[in-house]
């Protein structure tokens, strides 16, 4: 017997009485019957699917280190490592635990923030801070600070643990490493993974506890590599002693991470606008050219000389942007292929025997562009949204908008990337993996009743 509970709707209804269809699924084969909600208290989770759930939040975490979402801490992650050649074994494993516990610590922290939001009637959902504009002007800052720093283009000191992050080995303080792996986590929770959506989605539909505890997992499974180099230290210390080749690896590394405040910077742009993004564009170009005119400079001069410019700089970068708030409102899509997403029309389009293919995205959402570029936007899956029997809508997610987020929680899911595909098959949607593959994509179209197009 399968026992479902469900809230009540938000209109204050009641279910009892009500047709509700049950979807199960199981790799390609599925089922699918209807049942009549009757009225009784909802029990809590059975400890085998709590169970299950922990262990799919590891794996989600665990897999998070692999997702392309990781470039941006892919400098933090090997300036880190690079300079442990010749350090004595205890002190890389304290390194790195510091590092793993400064990454569960964070991750309990977001579901202390979660929980919060989701108690005080406030729509929650992975990596939602992207979708304020404060917050990427904030990362923004930093990241550039970091990659000015990894350039060698300012002297004056930080403290230890601002330092530590940014890669400064002069630092022997645990506190770096601990802040390391807190960015690290703030940095990676845009991105989505196998699993991570399952678990995060079971959280949030339930209470506190479920929260913390699958938080934690995903926690732990994130740190899972740098426990593993604590607990093998020796992986570390035969690594190459520092030299003239870390200088240049250091380099190119600020490159990425500049360029991944290039990237923020566009998503400010869909958020509030190419003025706002501009201005803090500017700012910022402003505060590395007042450290490369000090970089000649003798040290004394450099050490105080840069320190107020870049505070007034990054404090402007605050203050000049106008009206960032977004509007919350999505973007018309130009492609030919996409149709702005409206949730109304889906059930009238499948009663007309069309297919219809959901894709929830956003410009902050790297798991989103890497499906649209790798998957959607070519071969078969492209074809196949191009034909005559299929429409192709696009939500977009770069701003809050309660439509979306109320449209995710009817799967359970409160995070992206987010596909779903209906059809006269399959008309209340069946739901694909957050990491998209064209096989999956192309038999939830054969599933939905679909005609396939050919591939020549």
């Amino acid at each position: 017997m399968i026992r479902i509970a469900a809230p009540a709707p938000r209109g204050g209804a009641a279910l009892a009485g009500e047709a509700i269809i049950v979807t199960l699924i199981d790799g390609p084969a599925f089922i699918e019957q209807t049942l009549t909600a009757v009225p009784g208290d909802a029990e809590a989770p059975p400890l085998l699917n709590l169970v299950m759930i922990v262990a799919l939040a590891f794996l989600g975490g665990l897999i998070l280190n692999l997702m392309p979402c990781v470039l941006p801490v892919l400098s933090l992650k090997v300036v880190g490592v690079i300079g442990l050649g010749g350090v004595s074994r205890a002190l890389v494993s304290a390194r790195f635990l510091a590092t793993a516990a400064g990454i569960v610590l964070s991750f309990m922290v977001l579901a202390a923030g979660v929980a919060g939001l989701k108690a005080a009637g406030v729509a929650v959902g992975w990596g939602l801070q992207f979708q304020e504009p404060l917050f990427l002007v904030a990362l923004i800052i930093v990241i550039t600070l970091f990659a000015s720093n990894m350039w060698d283009l300012f002297q004056f000191p930080l403290p230890a643990w601002l330092g530590g992050i940014g890669g400064v080995e002069k630092t022997h303080g645990m506190a770096g490493h601990f802040a390391s792996g807190a960015f690290a986590t703030l940095l990676a929770t845009p991105c989505s993974a196998p699993f991570l959506g399952t678990a995060v989605g079971f959280a949030l539909a339930r209470g506190t506890p479920e929260i913390f505890t699958v938080f934690a997992a995903l926690g732990v499974g994130m740190a899972t590599p740098y426990l593993a180099i604590a607990a093998a230290p020796g992986l570390a210390t035969r690594l190459p002693h520092p030299g003239r080749w870390m200088v240049t690896l250091k380099r190119f590394l600020a490159l990425l991470l500049a360029a991944t405040a290039l990237w923020l910077l566009t998503v400010l742009a869909a958020q509030s606008g190419a003025r706002a993004s501009l201005a803090v564009g500017g700012l910022m170009a402003a505060g590395v050219a007042v450290m490369l005119w000090n970089a000649a400079a003798p040290d004394r001069r450099r050490r105080f000389a840069a320190a107020p410019l870049l505070v007034l700089v990054f404090a402007l970068a605050f203050l000049a942007p106008g009206g960032l708030r977004g509007t919350g409102i999505a973007a018309p899509t130009d492609d030919a292929i996409w149709r702005p997403f409206d949730a109304a029309l889906i059930d009238e389009l499948v009663a007309s025997g069309k297919t219809v293919f959901v894709d929830v995205t956003a410009d902050w959402c790297v798991t989103c562009k890497f499906n649209e570029a790798t998957v959607l936007s070519r071969g078969a899956v492209a074809r196949q949204l191009a034909s005559e029997g299929v429409v192709a809508m696009r939500a977009d997610w770069t701003n809050p908008n309660p439509a979306i987020a109320a449209y995710l929680e009817t799967f359970g899911r409160f995070g992206i990337p987010f596909d779903a595909i209906y059809g006269p098959a399959l008309p209340r949607g069946l739901a694909l993996p957050e990491l998209l593959s064209e096989d999956a994509v192309m038999a939830a179209f054969g599933r939905a009743g679909s005609a396939l197009v050919s591939n020549d």
